[in-house]
């Protein structure tokens, strides 16, 4: 039975099972089923859309907020706050040496036949690429266009900066990336590296500040927000180009939120710490889950947890179930107030590099003890068997005093043997607390 005999309703049904890529064929095979597959295309294209910090990227997504029948489906807002992995200043020399300039210019010596080529015409282009990037990110028009986008999308509901997709990808549409790619002349192709958040630190910051007086502006409150994606990158709220007026109609945009991605710029954490608590502060009653780190993550560079003495002490959680803490060192008491607090509503939590540390201690690594080690994070395990009701809990490159924990995991299916993994998950094991507890080896 051909597929173009199917109720429509079977045909919509199939087309949320397919790939974006096999979606584009299918809907080119014939013009019924062009027509069929129109309303199940738009809600799976257009659901998430990313879009460049550029004059095109940002006039495409204006042009995209004003059709009827596509407006509606958007409910995720990514926006890349960088171009060409941040490298925004590199030097003649440099960019010669990029892999895409010289497959460019390899290009452009065959189709001259000429040795005589070089990389002066790209590189003007990337400095006008560049300029234009910048500009948007400052531009009074930009956060015009934005905040309009943002009241068009009746269904929006997330907001992000996100560095990844900085390209067209299958299944998510990046507006801005064919005008640039073509405005290059080149494929600006980058491998995905984790990069010194210095060398983005200014554009992440203007790119925040742009959405932030965006929401303002449109009114709208959304559900979610994140300040990075896979690449984590922190923002520094002391930056954030805001008046205090601006800034206090910010935190009321984000009441309501239910979900927060917040990752600091670490150099920003001691001198701006009223704005944190303010910005936390405003999303706490609403906030289901929290993902919290101090500085941005790079697996390349070792980076040690940062000191912090109390941990949202006093915020009004209400609805808490997921807690992902990260580079974080905190008086153990301090964790055990904070997970009495949301003790009633969680169930997920995840320790990542997470250091305890006695209140008077001080902030550099002390002598190894691993005694000491192993009973205090043994009597935080008690603690949480005992007056906490969780479905998953995961340990990973814990320490104490800054000194790392081994921890054997018979539980666990995969990962055994990296020695420093703790992983309870009831529905997996069916295991209690207490019996995870018992299997478990800490060294």
């Amino acid at each position: 039975m051909p597929i173009t005999s199917f109720p429509v309703e079977l045909v919509s049904k199939i087309c949320t099972h397919r790939g974006m890529a096999a979606l584009y064929a299918l809907r080119l095979t014939c013009r019924s089923l062009f027509i069929t597959t129109a309303d199940a295309f738009r809600r799976r294209a257009f659901r998430r859309i990313s879009v460049l910090l550029t004059t095109d990227g940002i006039q495409r997504l204006s042009e995209l907020s004003m059709q009827e029948g596509i407006r509606e489906h958007v409910q995720i807002l990514m926006v890349v706050p960088e171009l060409l992995n941040g490298h925004y200043n590199a030097t003649y020399s440099d960019f010669r040496r990029w892999d895409c300039i010289q497959g460019a210019l390899g290009r452009s010596r065959k189709e001259q036949d000429s040795e005589q080529v070089d990389g002066k015409a790209y590189n003007a282009v990337y400095k006008a690429a560049m300029a234009d990037h910048r500009h948007a990110l400052t531009s009074v028009t930009s956060i015009i266009l934005l905040q309009e986008c943002i009241r068009r999308f009746v269904n929006l509901s997330s907001v992000s900066l996100e560095y990844c997709p900085a390209k067209a990808t299958g299944d998510i549409i990046c507006l801005g990336w064919r005008r640039l790619r073509a405005q290059l002349g080149f494929h600006p192709d980058f491998k995905r590296e984790r990069f010194s958040h210095k060398r983005v630190a200014r554009e992440h910051d203007l790119a925040f500040t742009l959405l932030a007086k965006a929401l303002i502006a449109s009114g709208r409150k959304v559900k979610r927000l994140s300040t990075c994606g896979t690449h984590c990158y922190g923002v520094g709220l002391g930056r954030l180009y805001l008046t205090p007026e601006e800034w206090a109609s910010f935190l009321s945009c984000l009441q309501g939120l239910s979900r927060l991605h917040l990752c600091h710029e670490s150099s920003a954490i001691s001198s701006h710490r009223q704005r944190q608590c303010d910005f936390l502060a405003a999303v706490a009653p609403s906030r289901e889950i929290l993902r919290y780190q101090i500085g941005p993550y790079n697996s390349s560079i070792y980076r040690e947890p940062r000191r912090v003495h109390g941990l949202f002490q006093g915020l009004p959680f209400q609805r808490l179930r997921v807690v992902r803490l990260r580079l974080i060192e905190l008086p153990i008491d301090s964790l055990k107030q904070f997970l009495r607090a949301v003790s009633s509503t969680l169930q997920i939590l995840t320790l990542r590099a997470i250091s305890l540390a006695e209140a008077d201690d001080p902030s550099g690594p002390l002598p190894q003890d691993m005694e000491e080690t192993k009973r205090h994070w043994w009597r935080l395990l008690e603690f949480i068997r005992d007056e906490l009701n969780l479905q998953y809990l995961a340990l990973r490159k814990v320490m104490f005093r800054k000194n790392p924990l081994k921890i054997v995991d018979m539980s666990l299916t995969w990962g055994r043997y990296e020695n420093n993994v703790g992983v309870f998950h009831h529905r997996r094991t069916g295991l209690s607390f207490q019996d995870w507890m018992n299997q478990l080896r800490l060294k």
